[in-house]
């Protein structure tokens, strides 16, 4: 997929907590509480089978895995390798992160979600699209269309508005549940309490993620810049994640963040300062997409219903 390198492995995260989310007050669906990738079913088929079906058909990605209980994914797809792990979304990707780095001494890695279902001609034009960039971290945020219709029963999602640069347009996104990444380029420790706390607190405000992100990250902040003082770097990490991280949201409240503000305050939170500096052109790239079933996670019963799923 990246001319620098081969195509990347994907992971696909089908690990659970089986805790349903909250869903916001006046939402009238009713959420799943199940492993998706096996208990959905599209075609006959359980939904993460369909799933790596179609990106191996898009010929743009390497080995397929599963980040899941091995109880649950063994032997439904000969070509789906199994990396054994059942936890919230933090665990599941380093499992996979973890899987990925023992198999491979270089190189991205791609991990998705298991409950969306983009088309094979979605993926190859993704996949275009990132052998475009030069890029540490690529995660694409998907279009909201004119027409709420078009959502249908996920019309609910949490969306967030943003300009593409001073002076343009601001559009409404929704995240895609698509990554390709260097690891070695990123803050590991770092990125799995933001995901803890990202998804402890999804479909909540801006305001109480900020918070939630906030307290999550700050001991360990503080307990790496000790490490850094100790070896004579400047112990500045907790200063630089803190003071990005405050200032992304409150631009994300004010509506007033650009993309290419976010890519900049994304890469000085999450991208390695070597990496950086020895990198200067392969940061954070979050593009805005069309490919809405990247987006379309399903989360409740409607939902799978709307995108074609039964619930085995």
């Amino acid at each position: 997929m990246d001319g620098r390198s081969h195509a990347p492995p994907l992971f696909v995260l089908g690990g659970s907590d089986l805790s349903r989310g909250a869903l916001p007050a006046g939402t009238e669906q009713h959420p799943l509480s199940a492993y998706k990738g096996a208990a959905l079913r599209v075609s006959g088929r359980p939904l993460v089978c369909e799933l790596a079906a179609r990106f191996r058909a898009s010929g743009a990605f390497g080995e397929t895995f599963v980040a899941g209980p091995r109880r649950v994914y063994e032997g439904l797809d000969p070509e789906l390798h199994v990396v054994d792990t059942d936890a919230d979304v933090a665990t599941n990707v380093r499992a996979a992160m973890d899987a990925f780095l023992e198999r491979h001494a270089d190189g991205p890695i791609a991990v998705t979600a298991c409950d969306v279902l983009p088309t094979v001609e979605e993926i190859a034009e993704l996949a275009r699209l990132y052998r475009s960039t030069e890029s540490a971290l690529w995660f694409p945020f998907v279009r909201v269309p004119e027409d709420r219709a078009e959502l249908g029963a996920f019309a609910w999602k949490p969306k967030y508005t943003f300009a593409p640069e001073h002076g343009e347009a601001p559009v409404r996104i929704l995240p895609g549940h698509l990554i390709v990444a260097d690891p070695r380029a990123l803050r590991l420790p770092l990125l799995y309490r933001l995901l803890e706390a990202a998804y402890r607190t999804r479909n909540r405000s801006v305001g109480t993620r900020k918070s939630a992100m906030l307290r999550s990250t700050l001991s360990g902040l503080v307990r790496q810049d000790l490490l850094h003082l100790v070896s004579a770097r400047l112990p500045i990490l907790t200063w630089v994640v803190v003071k990005n991280g405050i200032a992304l949201a409150r631009d994300l409240r004010a509506r007033r963040l650009t993309i290419a503000g976010l890519e900049h305050r994304v890469g000085r939170i999450l991208l390695k300062a070597r990496y950086r500096k020895r990198h200067p052109l392969h940061g954070v790239r979050l593009p805005v997409v069309d490919a809405l079933s990247l987006a379309e996670d399903i989360d409740t019963e409607e939902e799978a219903r709307d995108a074609g799923a039964t619930v085995a």
